[in-house]
């Protein structure tokens, strides 16, 4: 159930990403706290669920990656989702997913 939730959480991050870049962020990309603060995704749902969530940014984009909190209890995959809006997943033995682990069908 924590990796659905995990799946559902990164899946909302692109087009809050979007919307963050194309207004508040004057073309740049945002933390998960700009985010929260223009009120384009809810904090809580990043802090609750077993999952630990990172979002990176840089000129170009953005990653953003959910890890167990505790792996084996809340979760064993890792999830990640950049600007191309592909989720991807893998087990990293609670590390962080990456650009090379396999899509998740949408």
């Amino acid at each position: 159930m924590n990796e659905m939730i995990a799946m559902s959480i990164l899946r909302v991050i692109p087009s809050a990403e979007e919307t963050f870049k194309s207004t508040a962020g004057n073309g740049s990309y945002g933390s998960i706290d700009q985010l929260a603060e223009q009120k384009l995704l809810d904090k809580e749902a990043f802090e609750k669920y077993g999952y630990r969530f990172e979002v990176t940014t840089s000129a170009h984009g953005f990653e953003a990656v959910a890890m167990p909190s505790e792996y084996g209890k809340s979760g064993k995959r890792s999830f990640f989702i950049d600007q191309s809006n592909v989720l991807r997943a893998g087990d990293h033995g609670g590390g962080a997913a990456t650009v090379a682990d396999q899509p998740i069908s949408q």
